[in-house]
């Protein structure tokens, strides 16, 4: 048998899944559709989710936005979209404004509403008001928001009437006195669990272990749930050290049914926040996953739940016991893995019982079947190495895996970016959701790892890599993971799982990109584009050769470490035929001058002629030669994707016998007379890293500012991106020591602290409520 006739048999017997099961919406007598026209009261991914289904369903989607997100591809996906003006002019956050938003549906002719997740999903005002113009709300009715979506009354709600679903011990008054919080912490037991009761998504979440920082603590978390729930109510409860966070899918109709699609493990957060999901549980036993799914349509049958809803519970692994944690009325955004376990599109349901449909007359939820197991990655705008700090910016580059995961509808990606995408710092850090389907949970690991690395998302730091450690960690493999997963294992998380030290691929991609970016320019000089690229018309100087300086910006890079990022490349036409794409590329760290001997002489100007004189004196000592050649071929460049000031290509290059892949991106025109910045995505490493390619009088050039600050004595603390000062800690004046909290500011709806990186007196400061530029200064000491 030939080998194409192998693949074709081999591709017959591959089993693709049938797509999921689309509930069809209601119709009236006169055949239109009950719901024919859905207002999106949210942005971003699942927007372009519920528009997915709209899409399947022939129904209008009507999407609305702010100047900030304009970019964001819910707004060309819908079929309508609605500009809601700028947060920075409005008084109210528009997606907040309930009032805004009922009035804008009306104008737009809709006759449903769907609130998505976070804002006001859960929100029982919003749910009434919606009603009351006329609207169809997709989702429970007030009173199942107003009892079971609030921590508190869900909690006091189930004791009274359901007394068999074991509840997590903790303080049921409703005091937010911080004395009476005190006194009810020491009655329950460190460590206790602060909550926003009123919404979700890690907001308003603060674990306490000391009781001295218990008043510190509880502040910040009502400021918090404040800003993102419009309540500063919280609850306390005691928080269980080796605990599972796993919560069962509901449905229900208007008919009193209410059907569970089975349990998630979503155990793995960070901040209190959920970064990988998978369904269903690897470590439930039959047993308990049954009662537990009881529980669940237990506590939505006594309130008449109709609606999509998660019943969520903590359980303790140690004692093998769960107890209810609390009711997210409203889709999740871990939906996904339901949906691939049990076939059934969960944004169809939620039209079809808000129409009227019964849950019984639909085959599938009859008796709901779960197949294979599913995971659900979160992809953050956020660096992993400076405590998951969020991050801003444009995405260069957005590709999805690009044909490496076989046949089938096993890889979904949910997101509402793509290549030109803004970042901004107005919204959750969320940017995306990767989800696969296996068979079994092994392969849906494998699976996720490779969709993972073979995602490209370049130009923002994200999660990424961080995501690929969790799933290859050896405690993540065994099904008794816990919620303190990430604490347990931070330092390993953060080292790349497929390289332990990733510094020689860094440093060839880098050469290739150097290689690519010099064939670019020299393609682009038509007059001598048939002279050879290492041609000069002048005497032979060793200092006119081709040379890079290739300074490399990766995740996990520190100060510290910066100075062995700083690569010399020099390379070599292989042979004399003029478009040749073979080198001789010579790769060594980059010479430092030896120290200036006197204080006289360490003036900034000395100091950057020192560094261009040992450049300078290495190249032309030829002590470059010193580290040896290597032979490199750049293979192939496949154009990828452009925009109107960026190229990207995959590049294809031979370094010796070693082929790598690389996703390229440059600027478009390429500059001949500044340094060049690249961004590369390196499927191999499973993440991206940025280049800056200098000659030896740019690269000087670059360091002067640098060391013009350092010999100004200051020690000034930049914002990282745009931000607002909630609270000073530190005035002008006071000394403060390294790894002091400075500042406390918000930005993309988290709170962050400010630490000094080095002692000494505050100089410069900042007062609260100001608003503060990216790079701009926040405290000088």
């Amino acid at each position: 048998m030939s080998s194409q006739s192998k693949r074709a048999e081999l591709g017959s017997a591959v089993s693709v899944r049938p797509p999921l099961f689309v509930a069809q919406p209601l119709r009236n007598e006169d055949g239109s559709t009950r719901i024919a026209r859905v207002f999106i009261a949210n942005r971003g991914e699942i927007a372009c989710r519920v528009v997915a289904t709209c899409r399947k369903l022939n129904l209008t989607s009507i999407a609305i936005y702010v100047q900030e997100d304009k970019t964001s591809r819910h707004v060309t996906d819908a079929d309508e979209a609605i500009d809601l003006g700028s947060l920075e002019d409005a008084s109210t956050n528009p997606f907040l404004d309930v009032e805004l938003l009922v009035k804008t549906a009306k104008e737009a002719n809709a006759d449903a509403i769907h609130p998505g997740y976070g804002y006001l999903s859960e929100n029982p005002d919003f749910a009434d008001r919606v009603r009351e113009a006329g609207l169809i709300f997709l989702g429970p009715s007030s009173l199942a928001m107003s009892t079971l979506g609030n921590k508190r009354t869900s909690k006091d709600y189930l004791s009274k009437n359901a007394p068999e679903v074991p509840l997590i011990p903790g303080f049921a008054g409703t005091s937010q006195n911080q004395q009476d919080l005190e006194k009810a912490a020491k009655e329950i037991g460190f460590p206790v669990m602060l909550k926003a009761s009123a919404g979700g998504g890690g907001k308003g979440m603060r674990i306490v272990r000391d009781p001295s920082t218990l008043r510190g603590e509880l502040e910040r978390a009502q400021s918090e749930a404040k800003r993102s729930f419009g309540s500063d109510d919280c609850i306390l409860e005691k928080y269980i050290e080796a605990g599972k966070h796993v919560e069962v899918q509901i449905i229900g109709d208007k008919h009193g049914r209410v059907v569970s699609l089975w349990d998630r493990d979503c155990s793995v957060q960070r901040r209190h926040q959920k970064v990988i999901e998978e369904a269903p549980c690897p470590w439930l036993s039959d047993d308990m996953r049954k009662r537990m799914s009881a529980s669940a349509t237990r506590i939505a049958e006594l309130i008449g739940y109709e609606g999509a809803g998660t019943v969520e519970f903590v359980v303790d692994v140690v004692a093998e016991k769960y107890y209810f944690l609390e009711v997210n009325a409203r889709l999740q955004v871990e939906h996904p893995i339901t949906e691939e376990i049990t076939g059934v599109d969960l944004v169809s349901l939620q039209l079809y019982v808000a129409s009227g449909g019964r849950l019984d007359d639909l085959e599938p939820l009859k008796s709901v079947a779960r197949n294979g197991h599913a995971i659900e990655c979160r992809l953050c705008a956020e660096d992993a190495h400076r405590d998951f700090f969020p991050e801003h910016g444009t995405v260069r580059v957005w590709q999805p895996a690009p044909g490496v995961l076989g046949p089938g509808r096993d890889v979904r990606y949910e997101t509402a970016i793509e290549t030109g995408s803004q970042v901004s710092i107005y919204f959750d850090s969320m940017i995306a959701k990767l989800i696969v389907w296996a068979p079994t949970r092994d392969l849906a690991i494998a699976k996720m790892i490779k969709m993972l690395a073979n995602t490209a998302c370049v130009g923002v730091r994200t999660n990424q890599l961080f995501l690929q450690a969790c799933l290859s960690h050896k405690d993540f493999r065994d099904p008794a993971y816990t919620t303190s997963f990430i604490g347990n294992n931070l330092p390993t998380l953060l080292q790349n799982p497929h390289r332990k030290d990733p510094t020689t691929i860094y440093r060839s991609v880098g050469a290739a990109a150097s290689l690519y970016v010099r064939s670019k320019r020299h393609a682009s000089r038509s007059t001598f584009r048939n002279s050879r690229m290492s041609f000069r018309n002048q005497s032979s100087d060793p200092i006119n050769r081709p040379v890079n300086i290739l300074i490399t910006s990766a995740e996990g890079i520190t100060k510290e470490e910066f100075a062995d990022q700083v690569s010399l490349i020099i390379s070599e036409a292989a042979n004399n035929n003029p478009n040749t794409l073979h080198f001789d590329v010579y790769i060594s760290a980059a010479p430092q001058p030896p120290p200036l001997t006197s204080d006289d002489k360490q003036t900034p100007a000395n100091i950057l002629t020192a560094k261009y004189n040992a450049i300078s004196s290495a190249i032309r000592s030829s002590e470059w030669k010193n580290a040896g050649s290597e032979r490199v071929v750049l293979e192939q460049s496949i154009p990828l994707a452009q925009t109107k000031d960026t190229e990207t290509v995959v590049l294809t290059t031979t370094f010796g016998t070693t082929k790598l892949t690389s996703i390229i991106t440059t600027p478009t025109p390429i500059p001949t007379s500044t340094s060049v910045l690249v961004h590369a995505h390196i499927p191999i490493l499973g993440t991206w890293v940025s280049y800056t390619l200098h000659t030896p009088l740019t690269y000087t050039e670059s360091l002067r500012s640098g060391i013009e600050a350092a010999a100004s004595g200051g020690k000034v603390v930049k914002a990282p991106m745009p931000c607002k000062v909630l609270k000073v800690l530190k005035s002008v004046g006071e000394e403060v020591e390294k790894g002091e909290v400075l500042l406390v500011v918000e930005s993309m709806k988290m709170e962050m602290s400010i630490l000094a990186e080095e002692g000494g007196k505050v100089k410069v400061g900042r007062g609260v409520g100001e608003a503060v530029g990216e790079g701009e200064v926040l405290v000088e000491v």
